[in-house]
């Protein structure tokens, strides 16, 4: 007994000294905080500087400040002059990482132009990630910047979550920050390194490292049009699918003719870049997995709303709420739709029927989402009666807004801030206005 409770003691105390070691050593390879709690890649404008594709528009490389947003420098203390603060919480469409001007900033911009200089829009979008993340980055970051307000966008395409929150869940080993994690609670400089070294987070698990993938597809978009499915089909074959024929490759991507490429043809600022998880994305709705659910109706996509998951995902948006209420933090939530709303998107999407159904499969759990929302005493704003219909506010491309529909959103956000800056409580629109 004497020698077990010895070498249990003597293991403790190495395993403590060794991982107090890791994460002074670890400390040296982070970003400070907040930055290694808000992102678990470090955000650099100078990586973007190395594609070529992008050489002849240097208005499109991002600038990050020393906290890896692409906003202007912040600070943790209200600066001076300022009354009224905001703080954004988001993933790529606060981000905005092709577009000129982020939501947060065209938001303060509209503020200005009706005479209001004393407000503050602070952005923490980042990129490839969901609710759980926008939960502990409110509680770990947000609250500490003591806001007068917060907003929380809400994404329909991909925000949705299968696990409800929960004050007695195990965390895991290792976590993406700011989630909670074992090994962040003692060591959380180790966790980020380890997540971000071994592509554990969201951002690293989704996104296939294919060499100069984005010069590459975007050059082949420059070729005579009748070459670009077949080499398309080649890029595929050789990094996603090489046990799939190129000829059923390029039937799947030259469906959209010269319809297709027209996006990015254009020399303009509205020119959109292909990237490689979209053409993917495609291929394995349309041909790698025909057994995965496919509503081609609205009335099929109703069907298909998973009441569990609308609860899980409820779950976090009013936990978010709950954390910003009990420190008398005002709330505001925006439920942004998919970008079917934009007839033009629509138009570009129709040669891929199985792709698109995820449209309408999406808009019926946003509408489900609402329902429950409000049933539960949350009503947050929903972009879709800002959205439906106006052609132009989506890329047709990756599906986020373009400098129009921000302009929309931003409006209707400043709006709604505007409100709560001076107390008067927001007006609730019907479904459909």
């Amino acid at each position: 007994m004497k020698k077990a409770l010895f070498w249990s003691i003597y293991g403790l105390l190495l395993l403590a000294v060794t991982i107090g070691g890791a994460e002074l050593l670890a400390s040296f390879l982070t970003p400070p905080w907040p930055a290694y709690e808000l992102r678990p890649i470090v955000a650099s404008a100078s990586n973007m500087r190395q594609i070529k594709t992008l050489a002849d528009k240097p208005k499109l490389i991002p600038y990050y400040n020393s906290w890896g947003l692409k906003d202007q420098e912040r600070s943790i203390e209200r600066p001076p002059g300022v009354k009224f603060r905001s703080v954004f919480v988001g993933d790529s469409f606060l981000e905005a990482p092709f577009s000129l001007t982020p939501l947060s900033e065209m938001v303060a911009n509209n503020w200005a132009e009706h005479g209001i200089r004393d407000s503050e829009a602070i952005n923490l979008g980042i990129s490839a990630t969901g609710p759980p993340q926008y939960y502990y980055r409110i509680k770990s970051v947000a609250l500490k910047l003591e806001p007068d307000a917060m907003l929380e966008l809400f994404y329909s395409g991909n925000d949705f979550v299968p696990d409800r929150l929960s004050a007695w869940s195990i965390p895991p080993l290792v976590a993406e920050r700011p989630e909670p994690s074992l090994l962040g609670a003692v060591a959380p400089h180790l966790d980020w390194l380890i997540v971000n070294r071994l592509g554990l987070s969201e951002f690293g698990r989704h996104n296939k490292s294919v060499p100069d993938e984005f010069d590459t597809l975007n050059a082949i978009a420059r070729k005579p049009l009748a070459e670009r499915a077949g080499l398309l089909a080649d890029h595929y074959k050789k990094y996603y699918y090489p046990n799939v024929s190129k000829a059923a490759l390029e039937e799947v991507l030259g469906r959209g003719g010269a319809a297709f490429w027209a996006p990015f043809e254009r020399t303009d600022d509205k020119r959109e870049y292909l990237m490689g998880w979209l053409p993917a994305i495609v291929i394995d709705w349309e041909l790698i997995h025909p057994d995965w659910p496919a509503p081609m109706s609205d009335a099929e996509a109703e069907r298909m709303v998973d009441p569990a998951e609308i609860d899980a995902t409820a779950s976090w948006l009013l936990g978010a709420e709950k954390l910003a209420a009990a420190k008398g933090i005002k709330f505001l939530l925006a439920i942004a739709p998919m970008a079917s709303v934009d007839p033009r998107y629509a138009e570009y999407w129709k040669p891929w029927p199985r792709f698109y159904s995820q449209n309408r499969r999406r808009e019926a759990s946003r509408r489900a989402l609402l329902a429950e929302l409000a049933r539960r005493g949350l009503h947050p704003i929903d972009l879709a009666q800002d959205l439906q219909g106006v052609p132009g506010t989506y890329r047709v491309t990756d599906g986020h807004w373009t400098d129009l529909g921000t302009e929309i959103v931003a409006r209707r956000v400043a709006a709604e801030l505007t409100k709560m800056r001076e107390g008067t409580p927001p007006t609730p629109r019907a479904l459909g206005q």
